[in-house]
């Protein structure tokens, strides 16, 4: 074999472990929430009056949410948080502080004003879902 063969057989590996990684992470947040077991969602949340992305953790325990930040400005989230929407991120959302694949941004009203939460592809259903139910 060749180097460019060796090259195609490694990326090739890549792929397929990335692939099976992501549906095993799936699969598994998906077993958690249906048994009733807390799950942690890492998301990016911002306000329109905030400069930067706040990253933290979006949990899901027995029906309800909270919050867990982690660095950033946004320490707490409304709530009466409501999902309003979702879209994919844009290059105005600043995608250099999310994930390596593309994500899913919630919109979100409140009393206090509107929030986005940018969330994982394999997430964002999660999120979306516990918003709407309360």
């Amino acid at each position: 074999m060749d180097s460019l063969e060796l090259l195609i057989a490694g990326v090739s590996l890549g792929l397929v472990l990335a692939v099976r990684l992501s549906t095993w992470g799936q699969r598994r947040l998906a077993r958690s929430l249906i048994d009733g077991r807390r799950i942690k969602i890492g998301c990016y949340v911002k306000s329109p009056h905030m400069s930067r992305w706040t990253n933290g953790r979006f949990v899901i325990d027995s029906g309800m949410w909270t919050w867990e930040p982690g660095r950033g400005e946004m320490r707490v989230l409304a709530a009466d948080l409501q999902a309003a929407g979702v879209r994919e991120a844009s290059t105005g959302d600043g995608r250099r502080v999310f994930y390596p694949v593309s994500c899913m941004v919630v919109e979100c009203t409140s009393a206090e004003g509107d929030v986005l939460i940018a969330a994982p592809p394999g997430g964002f259903e999660y999120v979306f879902m516990a918003l709407n139910r309360t």
